[in-house]
């Protein structure tokens, strides 16, 4: 579905903001815009996005691909990424293992009775990394990658591979409406349009009839968004896979 049939559905499927349903000196107008109208589907798709957490990615460069740099070892992510599912090193087939902030900083390495496990790194070259260090204020809010070790002047432009949950990477608008320009899954976006009469219908009139009409498509809208998340756990599970007695007592967990 491309810009131009998201607003047809919304006028006149959702909506029935059609000039021969209206009276008056002026007929041939309607209630919103287009602009309006496609301003509230943008929103709507940011929204649907977000909440039903259904873009992953693994292949867009410029958000999955981050460049070493000698002794750096904060990087700020592109500003649509909202959760990293995994790090990867170019030089490595395993993931790195994450870490929360508290060993990132302390770097634990003691094994004591309470299972603190030792955090082993190699000098100049990152394999552990955490992503709860706080967000970049200049670059909407973007989630910042804390990698551990700090690489050193060998590992210069060598890549760091991530697999993401990403918001939409470009904006709904009026200047290419046949552009397709949704991210969602297809199966969803004519339910992503529930959540646009929303915001259309909300405070329209004073006799709370629209708004009664409003509730409805957003109750409509809150259930695709379930529905979509459901979907994409069956997709994306991943079963428990425990190893015991391999080393010592350690056990394996996917």
């Amino acid at each position: 579905m491309n810009v131009a049939d998201a607003l047809d559905e919304l006028r006149v499927g959702i909506l029935r903001d059609m000039s021969t349903l209206k009276s008056g000196p002026t007929p041939d107008d309607h209630y919103w815009s287009d602009e309006r109208l496609v301003r509230y589907i943008d929103d709507a798709h940011k929204r649907f996005a977000r909440m039903a957490l259904c873009i992953h990615d693994d292949t867009t460069q410029k958000v999955t691909q981050v460049v070493l740099r000698d002794t750096v070892s904060m990087y700020a992510l592109h500003p649509s990424v909202r959760m990293v599912l995994s790090v990867r090193h170019q030089d490595d087939s395993q993931d790195m293992v994450r870490i929360n902030h508290q060993d990132a900083v302390n770097q634990n390495n003691d094994f004591t009775e309470d299972f603190q496990f030792a955090i082993v790194t190699n000098p100049g070259k990152p394999t552990r990394y955490s992503t709860d260090e706080g967000m970049d204020p200049t670059r909407n809010h973007a989630i910042r990658l804390r990698l551990l070790g700090v690489p050193d002047a060998t590992q210069v432009g060598k890549v760091v591979y991530l697999r993401v949950i990403r918001q939409p990477l470009a904006d709904i608008t009026t200047k290419d409406t046949d552009k397709t320009g949704f991210e969602i899954p297809e199966e969803y976006q004519l339910d992503m349009l529930e959540w646009a009469a929303y915001r259309c219908l909300r405070n329209w009139d004073i006799d709370g009839e629209d708004r009664t009409k409003a509730e409805a498509h957003k109750k409509r809208f809150e259930d695709a968004v379930a529905e979509c998340k459901r979907d994409v756990l069956r997709k994306t599970w991943n079963p428990p896979r425990w190893k015991f007695g391999g080393n010592g007592f350690t056990y394996v967990h996917n």
